[in-house]
C-alpha cells in the first residue's frame, strides 16, 4: 500500500506523541544510526526546539461563548453547588 508523504509525516508524529521518554530516546538513537536519517537529526539538533500545538486545541467549541469566563458557574452546575 502506497503512503503519501503527508500521511506518513502525520502518522509518525502521532507515533512519537505516544512514546514514553525512554522510548523516544531509543528511537532517536535508532534514527542517528541510519546515515540518511542521521543527517536530518543532526541538522534539527542545531535548531531551537519548536513546541507543537496541541491537535485537540479548539475541539471543545460549545457555541456558548467563552467557557473560561463561566468556569465557576459551570463547575457549580456540574457539582450542584451555588457559587
Amino acid at each position: 500500500m502506497a503512503m503519501s508523504a503527508g500521511h506518513a509525516y502525520e502518522e509518525l508524529h502521532h507515533l512519537v506523541d505516544r512514546l514514553s521518554p525512554d522510548q523516544a530516546r531509543r528511537l532517536l538513537r535508532l534514527v542517528k544510526t541510519d546515515p540518511e536519517l542521521a543527517e536530518a537529526a543532526d541538522e534539527e539538533a542545531s535548531e531551537p526546539v519548536r513546541r507543537r500545538r496541541l491537535s485537540i486545541a479548539g475541539i471543545g467549541a460549545s457555541g456558548e461563548g467563552d467557557l473560561s469566563e463561566r468556569v465557576e458557574d459551570l463547575l457549580a452546575e456540574r457539582f450542584n453547588r451555588s457559587v
